[in-house]
C-alpha cells in the first residue's frame, strides 16, 4: 500500500517543524472536542443559571471516568501502530488497526452499560446537593449512554494519528462541534429540555465525528486503511495492547478517582464553589488539551523513532518538544491569571462565582507549565514502550498524594483554596520524579 500525503513520517525532517506541524492539528482538534462540554457549559450557564452549571460539572469526573480508563487501551494501541509504522512493518500494522477498532467497540458497550447503573448511587458517593440531584443524575445518564461513540472516535483519531495525520479528525471535529452548538440552542433554548438537551446534544455531534472518521479509515489510501469485515480480535496484537495499556489504564482512572475525592470535598462548599471550580474547568481546559496534545506529539514522534531505532533523535525531539511546551503553555497561563474575571463573564456573570474563580486561577496559573512539562516526559516514555514504573510514579505522585492531601490537610480550615493546593502541589512532585526516571531510562539507553 502506498502512503498517502497525509501520512507524516517522524523518523526524518527537522524537528521542531515535523512536531509543530502535528501539534497543530491534534490541538485544535482536541479543543473542539472539549468544546462540546464547553458549549453545554456557556448555553447551560447563560440561559438556564449557575445551579444547571453546577449539576454539570458536580459529576464531571465521573463522566470521565469511563473514558479514562479506555483511553490508556487506545494510547497502546496508538504508540504499537506508530512504532509498526516507523518500522515499516505492514501486517502487524493491519492487525493492531483492526484490533484496536474491535475493542473499542465492545469495550465502549461494556462502559456505557456499567455508567448507567452505577449514575444513581454516585450522587450519594460525590456529596451531590440535594437541589441539584435530578438534574445531575439525568444530565449523567445521557453522557453515560453515549460512552461508546465517544471511544470510537478517539480510537479511529488515534490511528490517523499514529501514522502522522492529525488533520482529518480536526476538520471533522470542527463540523460536528459547530453541529453541536446548533443542537444546544436547539434543544436548551428552543426545546427547553434542560440539561439533558445539553448531554443530549453532545452526544449526537460525537456519534456524527465517530461515524465520519471510521467512515474516511474505510477509504483512504494509508498503511492504516480498514476493512470493516475485518474488524476482530488477533490476540497477540490484542495482547500487547493490553501489556501496554494496562498500566496507563490504571493510571487513568486513578486520577477521575482522586479527581473525584476532590470535587465530593468541593460539593460540600456549595453551590458557589461548585460553580467556581466549574468555571475555572472551563477556562483552562486550554491548557490540558495543549498540554495533552504536545504528550501526543512527544509519545508519536518517540514511539516511530523507536520502531525505527533513531534512539539520538529521540533525546533531540523530546528536548526540542519540551522548550515548545514551555513557551506555549506559558503564555496561556500568564492570560488566564490576568483575564480570568472578563473570560469568565464570558460564561456565567455572577459577582459571587467570578471572584471564587480569580482565586483559583490565581493559585493554580504559575504552576500549569509544571504539569505540562511532566505530560511530555511521560509521552516520551510511553513512545518508548515504558509505561510501568512511569504509571507507578504517577500513581503515587499525583492520585495518592492528591487523595491523601483531600482527606487530611484541609481539615478544619474550611477553605477550597486550600484543598486545591494539592493539584499544583501534586503537579511538582509528578514532574520531578518523572524528569529522574526519563534521565535514567535515556542513561540505560545509551549503553
Amino acid at each position: 500500500m502506498t502512503l498517502s500525503a497525509k501520512a507524516q513520517d517522524m523518523t526524518e525532517g527537522v524537528i521542531w517543524r515535523k512536531m509543530l506541524t502535528f501539534f497543530f492539528p491534534i490541538f485544535l482538534g482536541s479543543l473542539f472536542q472539549q468544546l462540546y462540554t464547553t458549549a453545554d457549559a456557556v448555553i447551560v450557564g447563560q440561559f438556564i443559571g449557575k445551579d444547571a452549571l453546577a449539576s454539570i460539572d458536580a459529576i464531571y469526573n465521573l463522566t470521565k471516568f469511563p473514558l479514562s480508563f479506555f483511553t490508556g487501551l487506545s494510547v497502546a494501541a496508538t504508540i504499537l501502530i506508530s512504532q509498526f509504522y516507523g518500522a515499516k512493518d505492514q501486517k502487524s500494522l493491519d492487525e493492531s488497526v483492526h484490533t484496536a477498532v474491535a475493542f473499542s467497540v465492545a469495550g465502549g458497550l461494556a462502559l456505557s452499560v456499567i455508567g448507567i447503573i452505577i449514575a444513581a448511587p454516585s450522587m450519594r458517593w460525590l456529596n451531590v446537593p440535594d437541589e441539584i440531584v435530578p438534574d445531575t443524575l439525568a444530565y449523567v445518564r445521557v453522557c453515560f449512554g453515549g460512552t461508546v461513540v465517544s471511544l470510537v472516535y478517539n480510537i479511529a483519531a488515534g490511528i490517523l494519528r499514529a501514522v502522522g495525520d492529525s488533520r482529518t479528525p480536526l476538520l471533522y471535529l470542527i463540523v460536528c462541534n459547530c453541529a453541536n452548538v446548533a443542537l444546544d440552542l436547539l434543544f436548551v433554548v428552543v426545546f427547553k429540555w434542560g440539561v439533558t438537551g445539553a448531554a443530549a446534544a453532545t452526544v449526537v455531534s460525537q456519534f456524527a465525528s465517530a461515524a465520519l472518521t471510521i467512515r474516511h479509515l474505510t477509504r483512504v489510501n494509508m498503511p492504516c486503511k480498514l476493512d470493516l469485515r475485518r474488524v476482530r480480535f488477533h490476540m497477540p496484537t490484542l495482547k500487547k495492547i493490553l501489556r501496554i495499556g494496562v498500566p496507563m489504564s490504571l493510571q487513568n482512572i486513578l486520577y477521575p478517582i482522586s479527581n473525584m475525592v476532590v470535587q465530593s470535598g468541593i460539593n460540600a462548599y456549595g453551590v458557589d464553589s461548585i460553580a467556581a471550580y466549574a468555571l475555572s474547568g472551563k477556562l483552562d481546559m486550554i491548557v490540558w488539551v495543549a498540554s495533552a496534545a504536545f504528550s501526543s506529539t512527544s509519545s508519536t514522534f518517540a514511539a516511530q523513532n523507536y520502531g525505527a531505532k533513531a534512539y539520538d533523535r529521540i533525546k533531540r525531539g523530546t528536548r526540542i518538544c519540551l522548550g515548545l511546551t514551555t513557551l506555549v503553555i506559558g503564555a496561556i497561563s500568564a492570560v488566564l491569571f490576568i483575564w480570568s474575571k472578563p473570560l469568565g463573564r464570558m460564561i456565567i456573570d455572577d459577582r459571587i462565582v467570578l471572584d471564587m474563580c480569580a482565586d483559583i486561577m490565581r493559585l493554580m496559573a504559575p504552576f500549569y507549565v509544571m504539569y505540562a512539562l511532566g505530560e511530555v516526559l511521560s509521552g516520551a516514555l510511553r513512545g518508548k514502550g515504558e509505561t510501568f514504573k512511569q504509571m507507578a510514579i504517577t500513581l503515587m505522585g499525583t492520585c495518592g498524594f492528591r487523595v491523601a492531601w483531600a482527606l487530611f490537610v484541609p481539615q478544619g480550615r474550611a477553605s477550597l483554596l486550600g484543598l486545591l493546593t494539592s493539584y499544583p502541589a501534586s503537579w511538582i512532585l509528578t514532574t520531578g520524579a518523572l524528569a529522574v526516571l526519563y534521565m535514567v531510562h535515556k542513561g540505560r539507553q545509551q549503553d
